[in-house]
């Protein structure tokens, strides 16, 4: 089906995909395994609706002895210890942070051990900057304090909510020599405050979740979440493999074709309709703005409908990742993070009637990713 009702999961099953979030399966563990963290926060903009303020924070540890990002060698042990209720390993926490005028990219970029704790659950960064994300009152929490500066996030989780189910996505490529697993949450809405030693600002907004497991190397991609107004979503996703992969690598030049989709999908939630669309056959253009930030048009459709969308970037935010692969071979990675609105948004039948439009959706807003180059 490429429209569906949003599927409904027991009391039973949503508890043990919370339950995920606190451990790792050490049958996972290969060389170059990537286990990360990652929640991004929308936080409102009174004053620009269409523009908010930003905050991403991850935290990852990878099966390699040494790794670079930006101007950061991170050493790993890569011992993980796993008891009953307490797993402990040595990782990297990283946040950059769009304050509705600049980019703090590096926000925190620091090498650390982290404990992952199932009773009480908990993630917890033994960095100089401490982070804290845990499970509290049926409420996420994430609490950040970077220098004198402190953010805390309380995110409700919805649990009689099934549009804002969580969902885990698993694949597997070449027979299982490769793999892929993803435990995410669409959107969460919350509630916090940014505090200092001069003032204390309340903050609310939405939230996106992840958590994720890789097994695989890491091949260009485009992806982006956003959230609407009246509460719908729209995400893509479109991993490949081609002359993206060269670039920073064997060229410096970025062929306009050439690259073969590993997997392409734009996946709506229409809200008010409670209907879920599923698009397999998109198309992604790559346009620049004014402000010389990216531009992605973005169309699909299937055998019920159709469906486009701009992505308009409006900051950046950017990761360099490089290691030596075999001890012998660079290999880079380039990654960057947009804050983004959508700016123009259609979705129609066959015959051409309007079945959602930007104008009955509210504000579109959210983060696209574009990368480039490869890591193994």
């Amino acid at each position: 089906m490429t429209k569906t009702k949003v599927k409904k999961i027991s009391e039973k099953e949503r508890n043990t995909l919370y339950e995920r979030i606190w451990e790792i399966d050490l049958d996972d563990k290969r060389p170059g395994t990537w286990w990360w963290w990652f929640w991004i926060f929308f936080i409102e903009n009174k004053d620009n609706q269409s523009k908010p303020q930003q905050l991403m924070i991850l935290w990852s540890t990878k099966n390699d002895s040494k790794i670079k990002c930006n101007n950061l060698n991170l050493k790993l042990d890569n011992e993980i210890k796993v008891q009953k209720n307490k797993s402990t390993f040595n990782g990297a926490v990283a946040t950059w942070y769009f304050d509705g005028k600049k980019m703090h990219e590096n926000h925190i970029l620091e090498n650390c051990d982290i404990t992952l704790n199932k009773k009480p659950y908990a993630l917890v960064s033994e960095s100089k900057n401490k982070t804290l994300f845990c499970e509290k009152n049926n409420k996420f929490v994430v609490q950040i304090n970077k220098g004198k500066t402190e953010f805390v996030f309380n995110s409700e989780i919805e649990t009689n909510n099934e549009f804002v189910t969580p969902t885990l996505t698993q694949n597997n490529y070449l027979k299982g020599t490769f793999s892929h697993k993803v435990l995410r949450m669409p959107r969460l809405d919350f509630k916090g405050i940014i505090k200092n030693q001069e003032k204390e600002q309340n903050i609310r907004g939405t939230a996106y979740f992840q958590q994720v497991v890789v097994n695989s190397p890491l091949f260009p991609w485009y992806w982006g979440i956003f959230h609407f107004g009246n509460g719908s979503i729209v995400s893509y996703f479109n991993p490949h493999i081609g002359t993206a992969m060269l670039k920073d690598n064997l060229t410096k030049t970025l062929l306009s074709n050439g690259n073969i989709s590993l997997k392409k999908g734009i996946y709506f939630f229409d809200k008010k309709a409670k209907k879920l669309h599923l698009f397999k056959n998109i198309k992604i253009k790559k346009q620049t703005n004014q402000k010389n930030q990216p531009v992605f048009k973005i169309s699909g459709e299937n055998k019920d409908t159709k469906i486009s969308f701009t992505v308009d970037c409006y900051a950046n935010a950017f990761w360099k990742f490089e290691k030596k692969f075999l001890g012998i071979v660079k290999m880079r990675l380039k990654y960057n993070e947009y804050p983004a609105q959508i700016t123009q948004f259609n979705l129609q039948d066959k015959q051409g009637k309007t079945l959602a439009a930007l104008k009955d959706l509210g504000t579109g807003i959210g983060n696209a990713e574009h990368s480039w180059g490869l890591l193994a």
